[in-house]
């Protein structure tokens, strides 16, 4: 372990500086996303970080498709890296605070999944806060995974084969809607990859205390202002929306992903622990040197290939 008498940023990897760097000056000239409204700041994030999803493997096939659930038609964006049928596929949900952020932001590290697997990616576009606080976005999806598991044949996948995944609240998202539905007794899929989620709201941990005042981003006001925004509410107790609070038995194998300088590194070292407690198989890779977000630096951050590489070859392992 570090020694956390020095600064974060000393131990950010040389890639990762840059890229932090890249980002930062793509977003300068929007000011303060959090001073700006919604829909101001989510065309400021679009700009700024949508290049960085650019280039990357090409697919067989990438089409922006709909499914009815919930009372309204979910966009869902699917890559196909051949013209295989049958193949086993993954839920992808994106992350972005609840608030912010897209299928588009996301492409690439989507389509890497999809490359290096060689499965479908299903890109979910569900309903995001504050205009859709929780519980909507869980119970979409949810609902989204359910449908992929019954009608994935329609698309030409085997959603008996599924695993979900998605960073940061994709990752919670992903992980409280397999709960959701073993809650139901509704059929699981087999497999998630968790990267770098939001599970808790306790922000009291130790990497909390190490990174969350440094400028390494999100610092701890920027999750206590997601997590405002997406519960409407100063306390929450529910682990629909933060799954530690909640029972971690019977899920499927989960691996966990997070970077050594993210403020949520610890809950998610104890997300794994607290499903090993419960039972299940659970894993956690923390990976030097990055931080928050980390998997967006794919093609830019040798770490960030390393980590979608090693997701991929769990999923295969697991899948088939």
């Amino acid at each position: 372990m570090e020694d956390q008498t020095r600064a974060p940023e000393s131990y950010l990897d040389p890639q990762m500086k840059e890229f932090i760097a890249y980002t930062a000056s793509m977003a300068a000239k929007f000011g303060n996303t959090f001073e700006l409204t919604i829909n101001e700041a989510r065309a400021a994030i679009e700009e700024a970080q949508r290049p960085a999803a650019e280039g990357g493997p090409v697919m067989f096939e990438s089409r922006d498709r709909w499914i009815d659930i919930g009372g309204r038609r979910m966009l869902v964006r699917h890559h196909k890296p051949t013209d295989e049928s049958g193949t086993p596929v993954m839920l992808f949900f994106h992350g972005g605070g609840w608030t912010w952020n897209s299928i588009d932001t996301h492409d690439r590290v989507a389509r890497e999944y999809a490359s290096r697997t060689g499965y479908s990616v299903m890109m979910v576009d569900y309903a995001m806060a504050p205009e859709y606080p929780f519980p909507i976005p869980v119970l979409e999806s949810a609902q989204a995974i359910e449908w992929f598991i019954r009608h994935g044949e329609k698309w030409g996948v085997d959603g008996t084969r599924m695993a979900v995944g998605g960073d940061s609240a994709g990752a919670n998202l992903a992980l409280a809607a397999t709960m959701i539905l073993r809650e139901e007794g509704k059929p699981l899929p087999k497999a998630m990859l968790l990267n770098y989620g939001a599970f808790d709201d306790d922000l009291t941990r130790q990497s909390f205390e190490w990174i969350g005042n440094s400028t390494l981003s999100p610092q701890t006001w920027k999750i206590k202002w997601f997590l405002k925004n997406y519960l409407q509410t100063d306390t929450c107790d529910d682990w629909r929306a933060l799954p530690l609070k909640g029972s971690l038995a019977n899920l499927p194998p989960a691996r966990v992903q997070v970077g050594q300088l993210d403020v949520l590194r610890d809950e998610n070292i104890a997300l794994a622990e607290a499903i090993r407690a419960a039972g299940g198989e659970a894993e956690c890779v923390v990976y030097p040197g990055v931080t928050h977000g980390f998997l967006r630096a794919v093609g830019r951050v040798d770490v960030a290939d390393q980590a979608i590489q090693q997701g991929s070859e769990w999923m295969m392992a697991k899948l088939g």
